[in-house]
């Protein structure tokens, strides 16, 4: 882990503290530092980090990153260990029943009013909740949208994707013009931009019929073996097998691939629109996330929430903080400035309306898209508390069939290594 930002301020302390002789005055003795962990880049929250210290002077925030992989290993070793220099941390909805059943986040209950009356959707209070309480603040809610590069398409002799949703493609139409665009230049035909993650992937086997490999009491026992599990896998192999989409790429690689104009289908979030914007010589737009021709429109969804560390150095300065960030119209928004992820603050996404309206004239209706599938296709992960150990092994699985393991084998030793696993997460 490394601090990617260092607090603001250490140069001008030490300075004064030289020039009144070590002395320093009782205002910057009682400045405390809130240590907030993430897994997202520093520039994501540093228009929220500033607008917040700007009003709470005697607060500064320390935001530490590590990559998404390693995120669950940070918080098991240093909070369930009792460590309290992580105050806040972001924490990825469906692995909330997880964390409050192993005592890593702050019992929120007393918030609760707060909570609704700054999120009305029972939805994201219930996202943030296990066993009658609530754990954490709702942040973001997420979708998938379909990108596509014009100028691929257009040499292709494809048509461009229409963006109302009743005009979605379907994945067999998707992966039939992936080819032909691929015949005409394009390096690759379709890609995910999580290649190997659950969120992402799993909307493909609901649209199948697979299910999302969960079942039983608790959803603690797995059921990704049978046949439609086997038939929508393969289908995922194929693309890499195929040469649609490239092996040896992780999710942290893929953006950059569709802003440098190497994709003609790219399906990722809508937090990817600024990036993409940004890319010179860019010409591209969105439509709906695709479906199994005869199965079921299905988008992913949920998204980050703010947990409080039960142990944390400075809880009253941490839950101040949180509240900023997801209870004010400001502090929600400013997390989306950078960052264009759906904000579920009831002010903070009429703001964020208006900046998406404003970003997105020449690709499409993404906000029309997106307010869509959240109502009408949005597929939520598993609530499990043994979530953590299921993802970590389906996305060890996604990973091992996308470089060429054998489908039915991969599926079935992922079976088996759950059927020991989950139980014990009781």
């Amino acid at each position: 882990m490394q601090f990617n930002r260092i607090r603001r301020g250490v140069c001008a302390f030490a300075v004064a503290a030289l020039a009144s002789g070590g002395f320093v005055s009782a205002a910057m003795a009682q400045s405390v530092t809130v240590n907030f962990l993430s897994a997202q880049n520093d520039d994501v929250f540093q228009p929220v980090i500033d607008a917040f210290e700007a009003a709470n002077p005697d607060i500064d925030v320390v935001h530490q990153t590590v990559p998404f992989d390693e995120l669950n290993t940070a918080i098991e070793t240093r909070v369930a260990r009792g460590d309290g220099t992580i105050d806040v941390y972001a924490a990825d909805t469906p692995r909330i029943p997880a964390f409050a059943s192993r005592g890593y986040l702050l019992n929120l209950d007393d918030a609760k009013d707060k909570i609704t009356g700054a999120v009305p959707s029972a939805v994201e209070l219930e996202l943030v909740s296990h066993g009658g309480s609530v754990w954490a603040y709702p942040m973001w809610t997420s979708t998938q949208l379909m990108y596509f590069n014009r100028d691929l398409l257009k040499a292709a002799k494809l048509e461009m994707p229409e963006g109302g949703t009743s005009a979605r493609m379907t994945w067999e139409q998707v992966t039939a013009n992936a080819k032909a665009a691929q015949d005409a230049g394009a390096e690759w035909g379709v890609m995910f931009q999580q290649v190997d993650r659950y969120y992402q992937l799993q909307a493909l086997f609901e649209s199948s019929g697979a299910g999302n490999g969960l079942t039983g009491d608790d959803l603690l026992e797995p059921a990704m073996n049978g046949d439609k599990w086997v038939e929508t896998a393969q289908w995922y192999a194929d693309i890499f097998e195929n040469g649609l989409a490239p092996r040896g790429v992780s999710p942290s690689q893929t953006d950059d691939l569709f802003a440098r104009g190497k994709v003609a289908y790219y399906i990722a979030g809508p937090w990817a629109i600024a990036a993409f914007n940004a890319a010179e010589g860019l010409d591209y737009g969105v439509a709906p996330h695709p479906y199994f021709e005869g199965g079921k429109q299905v988008t992913p969804t949920g998204a980050w929430a703010l947990g409080i560390n039960p142990h944390a150095d400075n809880l009253e300065a941490a839950r101040k903080f949180a509240e900023f960030v997801t209870l004010t119209a400001e502090g929600s928004f400013l997390t989306t400035k950078n960052f264009p992820l759906i904000p579920v603050n009831a002010g903070g996404f009429e703001k964020y309306g208006v900046a998406i309206g404003e970003m997105t004239p020449k690709i499409g209706p993404a906000l029309d898209i997106m307010a869509h599938e959240g109502m009408e296709t949005a597929v939520a992960r598993p609530r499990t508390v043994g979530f953590v150990a299921f993802e970590t092994e389906m996305n060890r699985m996604f990973s091992d069939v996308r470089n060429g393991a054998d489908v039915k084998q991969a599926l079935d030793d992922t079976q088996s290594r759950l059927t020991g696993l989950l139980p014990r997460q009781r």
